[in-house]
């Protein structure tokens, strides 16, 4: 019976696991959780800019780096405003 009971549970953990996995794989949503003021200009190797979207509700200024990483500028920073009028 406990056998039972601990192979049930496993199961239902394996199931919240798969279901939590796939829900946050196919539901767009707000690609930027922390955001920077100001970047080093010379490490920016691209800008990409989302405007809200149905599923973001915000705008996102994203900057790939010449490392490949990606960050998150502060769409209200001086220094993010000031990037774009630039580009």
């Amino acid at each position: 019976s406990f056998k039972m009971k601990t192979s049930v549970a496993i199961q239902c953990i394996v199931l919240l696991a798969c279901m939590a996995l796939c829900t946050s794989l196919f539901i767009p949503r707000c690609q930027c959780v922390k955001t920077n003021k100001a970047i080093r200009t010379a490490l920016i190797a691209q800008l990409k800019v989302h405007e809200p979207r149905p599923y973001c509700n915000r705008r996102e200024v994203i900057v790939t780096l010449k490392n490949g990483s990606e960050q998150c500028l502060d769409p209200q920073s001086k220094f993010t405003i000031m990037l774009l009028e630039k580009l």
